[in-house]
């Protein structure tokens, strides 16, 4: 397949705006996006050799902290505690192995990668920190997303989240209606078995992917999100079943995903402690959905045990009412028994299903005759 082309003069300012130091930047650094992109085998050694060259067009300073501000287009919203102390550790033991890439904003700058080294910086009283300045992307939140799309302490939260703001930047469409328009294409292109033609299309080229969806049926809004979707290496389906799906939880476990790193599997199996499943309020249901989030966290509990503590509190807060349990075991039964094969059954075995049968029977009118009242 022909491999995703990078328009360079859509990365930066023109050439002609810059000088001929900051253009080389701007293309290293492109080059560096390109590579987070398409995810080469031999990523990490490829950043790092172009992140030296980079260094060496515009040699690292000693910047302060003070300075320096996250980046608010930054996708990932949440970087935990732990993963700062880690990094905290790594700074204390080993010193700063890679400088930060910041941007000019007023009379500081903007981080544009390593935020979580500059945190782990700051949690260690450091004054100053090694950074080299790079020019500023006209469209930074997708220069952001690509750089932190494909990593994988990215919860599913925030990359729902990044995508949305990414679509509607380049598309116009409401964030409100994208996962709706997705859903649809999506289930659409499945029920006609040509989902798969569009995973295919993530490493052709844009001229070609366009190409190949304007045969699909799709309307211009549907064929505009895919188009997106697929010019992040991302594949459309996916993004629809796992990461749009995170932007339905509830607000607790949106915060238990990104404060406490609640997985997005357990998160949605919590999700069935839902006020119409427990009979209660939404008071009611949040608090008992609060504390079994707690619980899984606190004692790690795997997916299975999730599932089994989501039914016990369905079951504890909202049995079921031993009518219709009954009433489901008698269906069950009937319907076993209408597809009850006898065909190839022994003598023996035909007999022993009888003598169960008149049993079963002699039952039933036993019960018939204890309970009149209830017969129709």
């Amino acid at each position: 397949m022909a491999k995703v082309k990078f328009d360079l003069g859509k990365v930066y300012k023109p050439a002609t705006e810059l000088s001929s130091a900051e253009a080389e930047i701007s293309r290293l650094q492109s080059e560096v996006e390109f590579l987070r992109k398409t995810q080469n085998q031999d990523l990490e050694a490829q950043i790092e050799a172009l992140r030296k060259e980079l260094s060496s067009r515009s040699a690292i300073g000693e910047i302060a902290m003070s300075s320096i501000v996250p980046n608010p287009d930054q996708p990932r919203q949440s970087i935990s505690d732990e993963s700062i102390e880690l990094m905290a550790q790594s700074l204390a033991k080993d010193g700063q192995l890679q400088p930060l890439i910041l941007m000019v904003k007023g009379e500081g700058y903007e981080i544009f990668d390593g935020e979580r080294r500059w945190r782990g910086a700051n949690a260690l009283g450091w004054k100053t920190i090694k950074a080299i300045v790079m020019p500023r992307p006209e469209d930074l939140h997708r220069k952001a997303l690509l750089t932190t799309l494909h990593r994988e302490d990215l919860n599913p939260l925030d990359k729902a989240t990044a995508l949305l703001r990414e679509i509607t930047e380049q598309t116009g469409i409401d964030m409100a209606e994208i996962p709706r328009m997705l859903s649809t294409s999506v289930r659409r292109l499945d029920y006609q078995k040509r989902m798969k033609e569009v995973s295919d299309l993530i490493h052709l080229t844009e001229e070609e992917q366009r190409e190949k969806l304007d045969v699909l049926g799709l309307n211009g809004s549907e064929q505009e999100i895919l188009l997106v979707l697929l010019g992040l290496g991302l594949n459309p389906a996916s993004v629809c079943a796992n990461d749009f799906r995170m932007l339905s939880l509830f607000t607790d476990l949106q915060k238990a995903i990104r404060e406490s790193h609640l997985k997005a599997a357990h998160a949605i199996v919590l999700q069935r402690l839902s006020p119409g499943k427990l009979k209660k309020i939404d008071k009611q249901a949040e608090r008992i959905r609060i504390k079994a989030t707690g619980q899984v966290i606190e004692e790690k509990l795997s997916l299975a045990g999730t599932k089994k503590l989501v039914d016990e509190l369905i079951n504890k807060h909202a049995p079921k009412d031993q009518s219709q349990v009954n009433q489901s075991s008698t269906v069950t039964i009937l319907n076993r028994l209408k597809k009850l094969s006898l065909a190839g059954a022994t003598k023996n075995q035909l007999v022993e299903l009888r003598q169960e049968l008149l049993s079963k029977l002699e039952e039933l009118e036993n019960q018939l005759k204890n309970n009149p009242e209830e017969l129709v």
